[in-house]
């Protein structure tokens, strides 16, 4: 359950991106608002094994999240007007770079999201 929960967060963003677009800045602060949460989550659910549950939730998250924004390639490009200088080569390639970075950056912040619940949920155990 809790991952499908967390997973879902790549659904959302890759739909407000690919169908709205943000701006650089307003995507970073969503990302780091969403895995504020999901610490707050972790927390608030006393994950048993927030480091693995998170690293392949985010892991998910990210590969749904550029998974949409290559379904919908197209959109994307026209909602995201600022990204034009990162299309690099053709759409495959593109795609290619969108499913590395989710998976890349997903597994990364999970993993650090992770690490810091076990350590919350560590103090709070001692206190």
């Amino acid at each position: 359950m809790h991952l499908t929960v967390l997973a879902l967060t790549g659904v959302v963003m890759g739909s407000v991106t690919t169908f709205v677009g943000l701006d650089i800045l307003t995507e970073v602060l969503a990302w780091i608002g969403a895995y504020v949460l999901w610490v707050a989550y972790g927390l608030r659910m006393k994950l048993d094994t927030p480091v693995r549950t998170m690293a392949v939730a985010s892991t998910l998250s990210g590969l749904l999240n550029g998974s949409i924004r290559v379904l919908f390639l197209e959109s994307y490009k026209q909602n995201n007007t600022w990204y034009a200088e990162y299309y690099i080569g053709d759409s495959q390639t593109l795609a290619i770079q969108f499913l590395g970075q989710g998976i890349v950056f997903g597994l990364v912040l999970g993993l650090l999201s992770g690490v810091i619940t076990a350590k919350l949920l560590k103090r709070r155990g001692a206190d």
